[in-house]
């Protein structure tokens, strides 16, 4: 075939699929329609928060039912271990399929892990049902933000999509005191049964009134071919080689010594699968589970980049503050909570106050710096607390700086991804799940790294500062933060307000590291394009651009 035809027979199929596209693009909605699925997806979204901390307070009954003491770590581990390593495939499927059935299959897989756990008979089940919850979770988390992106208007799309993360937040807080008075009132099952009248809700209104258009395509895949699409080899690549370096932050310096053959071992499978994932994508081109032509865009390799450093850098205060409450303030767990309300309120309020004014400025960039910059003087600040002389005042106006930090910013790189790729709309999906998996990512990595100094530097603390030896220090370990004002009480009382000062010292160390991460983050802020969100045209295919662009090409020779 002469090479002007073939180029004009391909101009012209690129030209009717985009009048597709055009002419099935879902309109945004509006009444009861639209917040029937807003209430939908945020219920979901609670959910699949409260699920990843919800056993912290109900881990004890757990283990006393289940007589397996050496499974704990897994408890807490399986259900962020799928839904981290399955963020990119989940992304892929949603390109591929129809949003509407595969964040549907997403959520019953997640509830269906919720009932596993609530009706398990061993540790062995309930930590499948904790896996089979993380592979669900993983495509309801990127799917409902997709969604979000699918039914808003554009100039309420921030707003929205800065209270739905703001959800996560608030799930992951409060969770460990529903958690508790679940298990103390009712049983720790409980913690899972509560998904499952309350996820019908969610599953209701998305059938009723979520209906985006069928994806068309010049040429229908056949299911066959839609499954080689999913790049599965590329899929178990990257699976594998996550949960080796997740498992390996996970057990070093806990399970295993750091230099052990395990530790290492899991570091350097990692390694070497994600290299071997590496040019396996590169060969698959545009069919790889993470094409690499999306980070041709620039703006989206720093906003997953960003992503990675804030939530990471955020976290870090959000874990180490209620061990600061409860150790150093002698806080219980239902009270530590309360005391971080003003780090949820002010979180969701500098969500708010970001989604309304970032369509008005018509940029995202502002807030990218504004909420990095707040987050790093929060988090430098709470290196200043003292055992003794830290006032509720001093630790509730630093809760604010942070809270209004990570609010202005948090949802920035998701609604960047979507910005980046207004005009290939099927990738969105794979944009959102990108950022959301350097984001869990980034808080795995950043909580072991804090682990590790806290460890070292309470250990230090301890031996040196308060003067006690290899022993005691065990002993005071053993016992676990919750009883550590017990623990020494009844083995050297006079030590109190040395013990104390010391877990004082090991706590404010781990939050310079949320300073070094948010310092990164804004720096990386000058490296995203200032893209005018307000005049960002819609691709529109004109109707007769067909027939007045392209010579009519005889069917018979095609």
């Amino acid at each position: 075939m002469p090479r002007s035809i073939r180029s004009q027979e391909v101009e012209s199929s690129a030209s009717i699929s985009a009048q597709e596209n055009s002419a099935t693009e879902m309109q945004p909605l509006a009444g009861i329609k639209l917040y029937s699925i807003l209430i939908g997806v945020s219920i979901a979204s609670f959910l699949i928060a409260m699920d990843a901390s919800v056993i912290a307070t109900a881990i004890p009954s757990i283990t006393s039912r289940f007589h397996a003491s050496t499974d704990i770590g897994w408890y807490g581990a399986a259900y962020p271990l799928t839904m981290c390593s399955l963020q990119p495939l989940s992304g892929k499927i949603a390109t591929i399929f129809s949003l509407k059935w595969t964040y549907q299959i997403s959520f019953v897989i997640f509830l269906f892990g919720s009932l596993l756990c609530g009706v398990a008979t061993s540790s062995k089940m309930f930590i499948i049902g904790r896996a089979v919850a993380g592979i669900g979770g993983a495509g309801v988390v990127s799917g409902g933000l997709s969604v979000i992106a699918i039914v808003t208007p554009s100039e309420k799309r921030a707003l929205f999509m800065g209270f739905l993360t703001s959800l996560y937040v608030l799930g992951t807080i409060i969770a460990p005191i529903i958690g508790g008075a679940l298990t103390e009132s009712v049983s720790w099952r409980w913690c899972f049964f509560i998904n499952l009248p309350t996820g019908a809700v969610t599953i209701g209104s998305l059938l009723l009134f979520f209906n985006p258009p069928r994806k068309s395509d010049a040429r229908k895949l056949s299911m066959r071919e839609k499954i080689l699409q999913l790049d599965l080899i590329g899929c178990g690549l990257f699976i594998a080689s996550i949960i080796m370096v997740l498992l390996a932050l996970e057990w070093g310096g806990n399970q295993y010594p750091w230099s052990s053959p395990t530790v290492i071992g899991l570091f350097v499978g990692f390694g070497g699968g994600i290299l071997g994932f590496g040019i396996w994508e590169f060969r698959k081109g545009d069919q790889a589970m993470i094409p690499f032509s999306v980070f041709r865009q620039r703006s989206l390799l720093f906003s997953v980049l960003f992503g990675f450093l804030l939530l990471g850098s955020y976290v870090i205060p959000a874990y180490y503050l209620p061990e600061w409450f409860q150790v150093v303030k002698g806080a219980n767990p239902m009270h530590s909570g309360i005391m971080m309300l003003p780090l949820v309120v002010s979180q969701i309020l500098g969500s708010i106050v970001s989604g309304v004014l970032a369509t008005r400025v018509g940029y995202y960039n502002p807030w990218f710096f504004l909420g990095s910059a707040s987050l790093c003087v929060g988090a430098g600040l709470y290196t200043t607390f003292s055992a003794f002389s830290t006032t509720p005042a001093q630790w509730v106006s630093f809760e604010v700086v942070q809270g209004f930090g990570c609010g202005f910013a948090g949802q920035m790189p998701l609604l960047m991804a979507q910005a980046v790729l207004k005009h290939s709309p099927n990738q969105v999906p794979l944009g959102i799940s990108l950022v959301l998996f350097a984001q869990y990512f980034g808080s795995s990595i950043m909580q072991s790294i804090g682990g590790a100094i806290f460890q070292n530097k309470l250990v230090e603390e301890l031996t040196y500062s308060v003067g006690l030896n290899l022993t005691q220090v065990d002993k005071l370990l053993q016992g676990g933060n919750s009883r550590v004002r017990e623990t020494t009480a009844e083995n050297f009382p006079q030590l109190l307000h040395a013990v104390l000062a010391a877990y004082n010292g090991a706590i404010t160390k781990v939050f310079l590291l949320s300073v070094i991460g948010a310092s990164l983050a804004f720096v990386l802020s000058s490296g995203i394009e200032w893209i005018n969100i307000r005049d960002v045209p819609e691709r529109k295919q004109p109707e007769n651009q067909l027939t007045r662009d392209t010579p009519p090409v005889d069917a018979k020779n095609t």
